[in-house]
């Protein structure tokens, strides 16, 4: 492993303990509602996307998580030494691998937004080096 990737992977493990990867099931009701519906995904580039037609409470409660998420992914990239995206597109690929739950929605990139059977996500080249 290149020294990049242990830094990510270490962010990785870091964010798996906090709060960012369980913010939408923290939220308020609506966003998970939302997600369970479809109208609320995750995206491979750390975020969460709105892939249908959302409240303005919806709205901004994503705004909101995403906000939170970018602290946490800026935090860590400079503790790492390492770019924010790069942090926010690794735990995008752990999050598409092991928290999008069958019946959910996912965009890879500027796709198409996917519906998760319940086979594994085919996730972008680079996730095979974020950790």
């Amino acid at each position: 492993m290149t020294r990049k990737t242990l830094i990510i992977a270490a962010a990785l493990s870091a964010l798996a303990a906090g709060a960012i990867f369980s913010a939408p099931a923290r939220a308020q009701g609506a966003v998970a509602q939302a997600m369970a519906s479809g109208s609320v995904g995750e995206q491979s580039d750390g975020y969460l996307g709105i892939a249908g037609s959302v409240s303005d409470a919806v709205r901004e409660e994503v705004n909101a998580i995403n906000i939170k998420r970018r602290a946490a992914y800026t935090d860590l990239a400079a503790k790492r030494g390492v770019t924010v995206s790069d942090v926010a597109a690794a735990t995008g690929c752990q999050t598409l691998a092991s928290r999008v739950k069958s019946g959910q929605v996912y965009r890879i990139g500027t796709g198409a937004w996917q519906t998760k059977g319940a086979a594994a996500i085919a996730l972008p080249d680079y996730c095979a080096t974020a950790g």
